[in-house]
């Protein structure tokens, strides 16, 4: 029972990082990518750091799904 417990709060935990991690992100590329010229080189860099970090943080939020829907026996998709 707590095993059940404890994979449905991953899965939750996990689902609520991929909508954070996206949001941040489309916020970070209209940042980069729409308003470029309002901001020095050295911001627009960190801005595209922070892309790839951000894509990589929601792969990982994603991993993290499927773990947590294979401990529940749910399908993986």
């Amino acid at each position: 029972m707590s095993q059940q417990r404890s994979g449905h709060k991953l899965l939750k935990g996990a689902n609520l990082a991929m909508v954070i991690f996206l949001v941040l992100f489309l916020v970070v590329a209209y940042l980069a990518w729409g308003l470029e010229a309002e901001f020095p080189l050295m911001v627009i860099a960190v801005l595209h750091f922070l892309q790839i970090l951000l894509a990589g943080l929601f792969k990982l939020s994603y991993v993290v799904r499927l773990i947590a829907q294979h401990h529940l026996g749910q399908p993986l998709r």
